[in-house]
């Protein structure tokens, strides 16, 4: 049985993926098991607006998370969120938050290559990649 995942949503709402890494002001944060999904969290973002960095304090709010999600996030702040552990995901602006968790928790089964990376597991469809490569010496 592997871990949840954890997960960070931007929103505005509280109920769809709707805010922008540098504006939202919410990040709600998840744990996504196989069969539990669990709300850790609602970490407000309006401390890190009074920061110097302000991106890498947002950045800093969500570094026990795995996943991040957003409608809209730059390059710059994207390379910060990475750097804080942290893989960043942009939906579309009018993603139901519960929606995209659940179909996250069904792809925890078969998990794509990128999802198995951030999980810490073999992703089973690069296994005849692997068998097949070359061993360097």
């Amino acid at each position: 049985m592997t871990r949840p995942v954890r997960v960070a949503c931007a929103t505005d709402s509280g109920r769809f993926i709707d805010g922008h890494f540098g504006s939202c002001k919410v990040f709600a944060i998840w744990d996504v098991g196989r069969d539990t999904l669990d709300f850790v969290a609602a970490r407000s973002a309006h401390l890190a607006d009074e920061e110097e960095d302000r991106n890498a304090a947002r950045a800093a709010l969500i570094d026990d998370c795995q996943i991040a999600c957003f409608s809209s996030i730059g390059g710059p702040a994207a390379a910060k969120v990475v750097r804080a552990g942290a893989h960043p995901l942009k939906v579309a602006p009018t993603t139901d938050m519960y929606d995209w968790l659940a179909k996250l928790q069904q792809a925890l089964d078969a998990p794509p290559p990128w999802l198995a990376k951030v999980m810490g597991v073999e992703a089973a469809s690069l296994a005849p990649y692997r068998a097949e490569a070359p061993v360097e010496e």
